[in-house]
C-alpha cells in the first residue's frame, strides 16, 4: 500500500492541506449560482460544504487477481466538492450513451437474445488497465462542452460557469491524504469520487465511437456485438480482427491501455453471467467469481423475517431468470448450498 502513492508518474506530495481553501471556493461558486437563480434553495444546501475533510486513501484487495494487487480508492465523503460532484454527475448522465452501456446482466441478456454467431466469430473481453487513474480529464471536459446542446437540457447553469465547475471538481479537488501525508493526483480521477463513474462512461463512449468508426473506415472491420460496463467490454468479433481491434483501442490515448481475454471452451464471463456458445447460438448461465463467498444475510441475525425471505426469493429469481434452462439443475443445487449455509436457523 505504501508504494502506491509513491508512484511519481501519478502522484505528487504537497506541503499544505488545501481543504479549507477548496471548501470556501466551493461555497463561493454555490452562492453565485443561487444568487443568479441557476439553482434553488434546496440545491444550494445540497451543494454547499461544511466541515470538509481531505479524501483518505486506502487499498481494496483484488483477491481474484494474481498476487492480490491493491486498487487505490480515495474516500470522498465530506470532501469540499462532494455535493457539487454529485450534482454534476447526475446532470451529465444525459450524454452517456445507451448504445454500448448495459445497466446489469438482465439488460445484457435482452441485448443478446437476437444475436447469432458464425464459425469465424469469437467471444472476447477488453479491459482497461487502471481506468480511473488514467482518465484524461482535459479530454473529458472537451467532449462535455462539445455536447453542450444535450447537457443544457438538464441544467440552468450557463456553459462558461459549468466549465468552471468541471475544472473545480476534476482538477482542483484531485488530492488525498495517506499516512498523514498529502498527495495530489497529476492525472486521472480518484475512485470513489461521485463524478468519476460518469466521466469514465463519457470517455469510454467517445473511445468506442472513434474506434468503431476507424475500424470500419480504415480496415472495413465490423463488430457484430459490443457491450460495456464501466471499464469492461464484451464483444463478438471475427478471430482475425482481434489484434487489429486491440491495437486501435490502444491508439485512442497513451494513458488508456487495454488487455484482452479470449473465451475458453466457447464461453466467457461478463457481469453476473457466463456467456456460452454452441454452434451459432448463445446461452447464458449464472456466474460468480471463484472468490465469491456466497454469504448472504444470516437467518439468525437481528433482521426482520421479510428481509430474509426476500433475500432468498431474489437469489432464486435472479439465478433462474439469467440462466438458460439447461443450467437450472446445477444452479438449483448451488442455490440450496448457499441458502443452507446462510439462511438455515441455528440452534
Amino acid at each position: 500500500m505504501k508504494s502506491i502513492p509513491e508512484d511519481r508518474n501519478i502522484y505528487k506530495t504537497i506541503k499544505t492541506d488545501p481543504t479549507n481553501t477548496l471548501q470556501k471556493k466551493n461555497n463561493v461558486i454555490v452562492d453565485d449560482l443561487y444568487k443568479n437563480k441557476y439553482i434553488n434553495l434546496k440545491e444550494k444546501y445540497q451543494l454547499s460544504s461544511s466541515a470538509a475533510t481531505a479524501p483518505r486513501l486506502y487499498g481494496l484487495p483484488n483477491v481474484h487477481k494474481p498476487q492480490t494487487p491493491l486498487r487505490p480508492i480515495a474516500s470522498s465523503v465530506n470532501v469540499p466538492c462532494y455535493g457539487m460532484s454529485k450534482y454534476v454527475g447526475e446532470t451529465l448522465k444525459t450524454i452517456v450513451s445507451e448504445k454500448y452501456n448495459v445497466k446489469n446482466a438482465f439488460n445484457l441478456k435482452d441485448k443478446l437474445k437476437d444475436i447469432s454467431v458464425c464459425e469465424e466469430d469469437v467471444l472476447v473481453s477488453f479491459d482497461v488497465v487502471s481506468l480511473f487513474t488514467n482518465i484524461p480529464t482535459t479530454l473529458a471536459i472537451k467532449i462535455i462542452l462539445n455536447k453542450w446542446d444535450q447537457v443544457q437540457k438538464r441544467t440552468n447553469i450557463p456553459k462558461n460557469k459549468f466549465h468552471h465547475i468541471l475544472d473545480f471538481c476534476l482538477k482542483d479537488n484531485n488530492y488525498f491524504m495517506y499516512n498523514n501525508k498529502l498527495y495530489t493526483q497529476s492525472f486521472g480521477m480518484p475512485m470513489d469520487n461521485p463524478l468519476s463513474p460518469t466521466i469514465a462512461d463519457i470517455i469510454m463512449d467517445n473511445l468506442l465511437d472513434n474506434t468503431i468508426a476507424e475500424l470500419k473506415n480504415k480496415y472495413n472491420i465490423d463488430i457484430k456485438f459490443i457491450a460495456k460496463y464501466v471499464d469492461d467490454i464484451f464483444a463478438i468479433i471475427k478471430l482475425n480482427d482481434v489484434n487489429k481491434i486491440l491495437d486501435t483501442l490502444n491508439k485512442y490515448h497513451n494513458k488508456l491501455q487495454f488487455t484482452t481475454e479470449m473465451g475458453e471452451n466457447a464461453r466467457i464471463p461478463f457481469l453476473d453471467v457466463c456467456i456460452h456458445r454452441e454452434k451459432n447460438i448463445l446461452f447464458l448461465d449464472w456466474y460468480s467469481k471463484p472468490t465469491s463467498s456466497g454469504r448472504l444475510i444470516n437467518y439468525s441475525s437481528s433482521q426482520p423475517t421479510k428481509y430474509k425471505i426476500n433475500t432468498a426469493k431474489n437469489l432464486i429469481h435472479n439465478v433462474l431468470t439469467l440462466s438458460h434452462q439447461r443450467f437450472h439443475g446445477a444452479n438449483i443445487d448451488k442455490i440450496r448450498k448457499i441458502l443452507n449455509t446462510t439462511l438455515t436457523p441455528t440452534t
